[in-house]
């Protein structure tokens, strides 16, 4: 299985839902994202 990659705006999304939106990590990781790959960006 090929290795999925993330686009820029998708990053960027999911780092808003978190700083700007008040989501919970827990709740981004629930969008198929690890918890270590939210904390990078």
């Amino acid at each position: 299985m090929p290795k999925k990659t993330l686009t820029a705006v998708f990053k960027r999304e999911c780092a808003e839902l978190v700083v700007f939106y008040g989501y919970k990590n827990k709740d981004v990781v629930a969008m198929n994202v690890g918890l270590s790959l939210i904390q990078c960006w």
